[in-house]
């Protein structure tokens, strides 16, 4: 939200892949081993880095960091339901029950937009667009990682991704011709593609190779209470009882 600010959301990120592309393609190659088949590396880096992230700084251009946070908890329902039906994993009735409470918060926040009930914007339904991406990404890394290896998939999949992202943003540059970034903003680009995409994606890689995809996406389920709290920090967003009942 704060790069958003100053850089236009395609460039975003183009830019953090970029960054996380600069550390995992020289790790693989160090490593060494065979690259993962384009047929795996493709769909997860269109589905897990390009549309991602394309959809989630549309969406957080237009809504506050608070909703999109709290609209992250819809990830681990969607994954629970697609390993179900993609990779057969159980889905008993504790999970179903998340699934519907999950729905229900998504529910509070997005038709209440942070305020009185109302239609859903286009913010909070980009953001719920991008968490069905990624919950596509878990399930098909669920199958890729442990068969591939953890840095030749995420080398071939932010290389798509990123090269994907490319020609969206020089779209975007020609079409609004924005300002020359800030040095202020480098930091920004730095922490998102080293932090929040190298790492988390290794670490998400490693987590798929060793438990259900349902298990790992879990674990999402902390997104909203982080990011309610740094949003009410960092940007000062004070959270609505709308905001407290859908989280």
């Amino acid at each position: 939200k704060l790069a958003l600010a100053e850089i236009r959301p395609v460039a975003v990120a183009a830019l953090r892949f970029l960054v996380a592309l600069a550390i995992l393609w020289p790790l693989a190659r160090w490593r060494g081993g065979p690259p993962a088949p384009l047929r795996v590396t493709l769909p997860l880096g269109l589905l897990g880095v390009a549309l991602t992230f394309l959809l989630q700084n549309l969406g957080l251009a237009r809504t506050s960091a608070t909703n999109a946070s709290l609209l992250q908890g819809v990830v681990p329902a969607l994954t629970l339901v697609l390993a179900a039906v993609v990779l057969g994993e159980r889905l008993g009735p504790w999970r179903l029950g998340a699934v519907g409470a999950a729905m229900a918060g998504v529910a509070a926040v997005t038709l209440s937009g942070g305020g009185a009930p109302g239609p859903p914007g286009w913010g909070d339904a980009l953001v719920l667009a991008s968490t069905g991406c990624f919950a596509a990404f878990v399930v098909l890394g669920r199958r890729a990682f442990p068969a591939y290896g953890t840095l030749p998939v995420l080398a071939g999949m932010t290389a798509w991704g990123a090269a994907a992202l490319l020609p969206l943003a020089a779209l975007e540059w020609w079409l609004v011709r924005p300002a020359a970034i800030g040095l202020g903003q480098l930091p920004l680009v730095v922490y998102l593609g080293v932090g929040c995409s190298a790492l988390t994606y290794a670490l998400w890689g490693y987590a798929l190779r060793h438990m259900e995809a349902g298990r790992a996406a879990t674990f999402d389920a902390l997104i909203p209470l982080v990011g309610v709290l740094t949003a009410a920090l960092v940007l000062r967003e004070a959270p609505s009882a709308w905001h407290a009942l859908g989280g």
